[in-house]
Protein backbone atom coordinates (compact mmCIF):
# COMPACT_ATOMS: atom_id res chain seq x y z
CA UNK A 1 0.00 0.00 0.00
CA UNK A 2 1.00 3.46 -0.75
CA UNK A 3 1.45 5.24 2.01
CA UNK A 4 2.68 8.74 0.19
CA UNK A 5 -0.13 12.08 -0.42
CA UNK A 6 -1.37 12.21 -3.26
CA UNK A 7 -0.03 15.62 -5.05
CA UNK A 8 -2.29 17.02 -7.76
CA UNK A 9 -0.79 17.68 -11.37
CA UNK A 10 -2.13 21.29 -10.94
CA UNK A 11 -0.32 22.02 -8.09
CA UNK A 12 2.89 24.09 -9.65
CA UNK A 13 5.97 24.24 -8.54
CA UNK A 14 6.71 27.11 -6.91
CA UNK A 15 3.12 26.72 -4.42
CA UNK A 16 4.69 23.40 -3.83
CA UNK A 17 7.81 24.95 -2.64
CA UNK A 18 5.85 27.63 -0.02
CA UNK A 19 3.87 24.93 1.17
CA UNK A 20 6.92 22.57 1.83
CA UNK A 21 8.55 25.72 3.42
CA UNK A 22 5.58 26.29 5.31
CA UNK A 23 5.23 22.75 6.75
CA UNK A 24 9.25 23.24 7.78
CA UNK A 25 8.94 26.20 9.93
CA UNK A 26 5.65 24.31 11.68
CA UNK A 27 7.32 21.03 11.98
CA UNK A 28 10.30 23.60 13.79
CA UNK A 29 7.65 25.51 16.06
CA UNK A 30 6.77 21.89 17.04
CA UNK A 31 9.82 20.97 17.68
CA UNK A 32 10.25 23.86 19.66
CA UNK A 33 6.90 23.69 21.48
CA UNK A 34 6.51 27.34 20.08
CA UNK A 35 2.93 28.23 18.71
CA UNK A 36 2.88 28.25 14.73
CA UNK A 37 0.65 30.06 12.46
CA UNK A 38 2.07 30.43 8.84
CA UNK A 39 1.01 30.70 5.23
CA UNK A 40 0.78 31.97 2.26
CA UNK A 41 -1.62 33.67 -0.84
CA UNK A 42 -1.08 32.63 -4.35
CA UNK A 43 -0.82 34.51 -6.48
CA UNK A 44 -4.64 33.09 -7.86
CA UNK A 45 -6.13 34.53 -4.42
CA UNK A 46 -6.04 30.88 -2.59
CA UNK A 47 -4.95 30.69 1.26
CA UNK A 48 -2.74 28.46 2.21
CA UNK A 49 -1.93 27.74 6.10
CA UNK A 50 -0.85 25.46 8.94
CA UNK A 51 -0.66 26.03 12.58
CA UNK A 52 -0.42 24.20 15.72
CA UNK A 53 -2.58 26.01 17.12
CA UNK A 54 -6.59 25.07 18.46
CA UNK A 55 -8.73 26.25 15.50
CA UNK A 56 -10.32 29.21 18.08
CA UNK A 57 -7.08 30.40 19.00
CA UNK A 58 -5.51 30.68 15.51
CA UNK A 59 -8.91 31.84 13.92
CA UNK A 60 -8.57 34.89 16.44
CA UNK A 61 -5.06 35.34 15.60
CA UNK A 62 -5.41 35.18 12.18
CA UNK A 63 -6.53 38.93 10.09
CA UNK A 64 -10.18 39.37 8.55
CA UNK A 65 -9.21 39.21 5.12
CA UNK A 66 -7.55 35.63 5.62
CA UNK A 67 -10.60 34.12 7.59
Amino acid sequence: MNNKPRIPDSVDAQKLAYMQLTAKMKESADKHGIGFIGGFVSPDGEVFSMTNLDEEDAMRLLPDELK
